[in-house]
């Protein structure tokens, strides 16, 4: 799948190497940083995200439920886990532009520019079209040989770009689906991507429906709302299938559960970041009528987890099972008093009130 993605940008690569004109249309594409999530700076790195030989985010999954606490909710480092994977989906689009063999236009003008080309027994055909500094794209396939009415569209981007600063915004979406009718690769579901970018502030909102990256994967749903304000900060909320390795109950079954999650961060005045994170869920995994949560704290300029608790509660809020740990060491308190009270271990007094938060609406989540 990572070599298809890659032909969606391809085209503009050919821009690389010509006219002030084509230069323009290289504008559209937004850098793999500034679309990227990020909390450290190391999360916006390409070269992380660019590798032939990816992982198997299964297997990976699977080998770090054997390693410590598997109780550890761990949010910190889930929370990376989303950043890290959402990435990886940007950087197969966006990443490969400067390690692609540029290949020329078909045709194209001022306003218009058309690529096309056979990969593997399958037509591409890629078209950008200028308004200003907006662009409409748009990314069909078929089968080699086939007549060009036999197009499926499976790509299509609206992306508004100011050429003096890069700053700009738009939308992108992927139709797997449609994409696999013709290639026959074992992907499936939808993939949407909304970004605005400026020197001041970040907001990305990547959603997935149904998504499998291959034929064996259990099909995921997310929605994920990333914002981050220079110098100050920054929250990503959303909605996962996850599989949970520990649940709290007595038998963890098998499945997947609807997790709700929101991480929030700021940046101290000595530069090093505050992070926490907090988890919910019901249904699923989770015996009926018990609420699953979990709490994660972080502090440093590489943050490392000083505090975590995680429980299960009965429908009257009565702590059920639940663990929790803290280091203090190189902090001085385990949880910045910043995002407000720390959930308890024999309470649901404290606990994060999910409901408080949409979800399922793209507003950032505010952050201290």
């Amino acid at each position: 799948m990572r070599k298809i993605l890659c032909l969606s940008v391809a085209a503009l690569a050919a821009a690389c190497g010509g006219s002030a004109q084509q230069a323009a249309f290289v504008r559209a594409t937004p850098a793999f940083g500034a679309v990227a999530l990020e909390i450290t700076s190391s999360d916006t790195n390409s070269s992380s995200f660019e590798n032939e030989s990816e992982p198997d985010d299964d297997a990976a999954e699977s080998a770090d439920a054997s390693v410590g606490d598997p109780c550890h909710p761990r949010l910190f480092l889930r929370t990376h886990d989303i950043v890290s994977l959402t990435n990886r989906g940007l950087g197969r689009v966006l990443g490969p532009i400067h390690r692609l063999l540029p290949f020329g236009a078909r045709h194209g003008n001022d306003s218009t520019q058309v690529w096309e080309r056979v990969v593997n027994g399958v037509d591409y055909k890629y078209s950008v079209v200028r308004t200003g500094d907006s662009f409409t794209a748009t990314l069909q396939v078929k089968k080699q040989g086939d007549p060009d009415t036999s197009f499926v569209t499976v790509y299509s981007a609206n992306t508004t770009r100011d050429p003096a600063n890069q700053d700009g915004s738009g939308t992108a979406t992927l139709d797997l689906d449609k994409l696999a009718s013709v290639t026959g690769d074992s992907v499936s579901g939808q993939l949407s991507l909304n970004f605005t970018v400026t020197s001041a502030e970040k907001k990305v909102i990547f959603t997935m429906t149904n998504f499998k990256p291959k034929a064996t994967a259990t099909a995921r749903n997310g929605h994920f709302v990333f914002d981050k304000q220079t110098g100050k900060g920054g929250s990503l909320k959303f909605i996962d299938d996850m599989t949970l390795r520990c649940t709290g109950a007595t038998t963890t079954v098998a499945g997947t559960t609807p997790v709700t999650s929101v991480a929030r961060w700021i940046v101290a005045s000595d530069g090093t970041v505050h992070f926490r994170g907090d988890a919910g869920a019901t249904g699923g995994q989770i015996p009926v009528g018990d609420k699953w949560e979990g709490v994660t704290c972080a502090q440093g300029k590489d943050p490392r987890e000083t505090y975590w608790l995680m429980k299960l509660e009965d429908a009257t809020g009565k702590t059920i099972s639940a663990h929790s740990a803290q280091n203090t060491d190189a902090t001085a308190a385990a949880c910045d008093a910043a995002f407000g009270p720390v959930p308890l271990v024999d309470s649901a007094a404290n606990d994060y009130v999910f409901t408080n938060v949409d979800f399922t609406s793209d507003d950032p989540l505010p952050f201290p």
